[in-house]
């Protein structure tokens, strides 16, 4: 069974929910588990925003327009434009309509900065 992309999930969502790996699962003891830094992680919180209306049209164009710049870089050149990105969406946490997701999102953007690029 796999879940498809529709309106109501993307397909970065669900490309990250496939990056967590559980060794044992047990249902009752509700272990806690962590996304590793990806580009996909921060796109699924960029998408969720986008879907509900949480950030203004042209603040989502630019920080689409910043991931996809980033993603093309790699190494030090890449770590500077996650860090740029990650202070100016700090910025939108205040006029946005989820202020949580936003801050999620920004510390997400900083996690990858930091994880070492391909």
């Amino acid at each position: 069974m796999e879940l498809l992309p529709s309106d109501q999930l993307s397909q970065n969502e669900i490309d990250a929910a496939k990056l967590v790996r559980m060794v044992e699962y047990n249902p009752q003891s509700q272990p806690h588990y962590e996304f590793p830094p990806a580009f996909v992680v921060v796109r699924s919180y960029f998408d969720q925003l986008v879907r509900a209306g949480g950030l203004p049209d042209a603040r989502a164009t630019a920080i689409d327009k910043a991931l996809t710049s980033a993603e093309a870089e790699s190494g030090a050149p890449r770590a500077a434009s996650l860090k740029t990105l990650a202070s100016q969406v700090d910025g939108d946490v205040a006029g946005s309509k989820d202020p949580a997701r936003v801050k999620t999102m920004a510390v997400e953007i900083r996690r990858l900065a930091a994880a070492p690029s391909k």
